[in-house]
């Protein structure tokens, strides 16, 4: 098996666990019911910012994930505390978000934004913690898991560097 091979899958195995566990607990100290959004969240967030190829640029793509998760929290916040959850006004929703976005010249974060729209208009659908708190947690949850996200790859970067190889 290749060295990159390697390198990836216990950085996968690295951010999958110490994302989850802090984000779990984190969100468990705070709404313990959704706990498991919460590690799932730091998971995700740690993955999408250990993708690129270098450290420097698994901080840019982590400044863009809090960034776009900042964005869509406060919008979903916004969006909760006015509406009661159906397709129409989420998805219309969503298309205000962007278009702000766009126009304040945060275009590259509609995405993430969106993302984090969604996960937090859905899960304070399906369950009865409050929108700000439930915003709030979500917000965090992704600086765990960009935070663990970098930190790894960092980290397993030093320990597979050899010479001038980086893997």
């Amino acid at each position: 098996m290749e060295r990159m091979a390697i390198r990836s899958t216990l950085r996968y195995i690295c951010i999958a666990f110490v994302a989850y566990v802090s984000g779990y607990v984190f969100s468990w100290l705070s709404y313990e019911p959704t706990a498991m959004i919460g590690g799932l969240w730091a998971v995700i967030s740690g993955l999408i910012v250990s993708e690129p190829a270098t450290v420097q640029e698994s901080i840019s793509t982590a400044k863009t994930r809090i960034i776009g998760s900042a964005i869509g929290s406060v919008f979903a916040a916004i969006y909760l505390l006015l509406f009661t959850f159906d397709a129409i006004t989420y998805a219309l929703f969503i298309g205000v978000a962007s278009l702000l976005c766009y126009q304040v010249n945060c275009g590259q974060h509609v995405k993430l934004a969106a993302i984090t729209i969604s996960v937090v208009i859905i899960v304070s659908t399906v369950s009865d913690i409050n929108p700000v708190l439930n915003a709030t947690l979500r917000l965090f949850e992704s600086c765990i898991g960009v935070g663990t996200g970098v930190l790894i790859s960092y980290l397993l970067d030093k320990c597979f560097r050899t010479g001038n190889e980086q893997l």
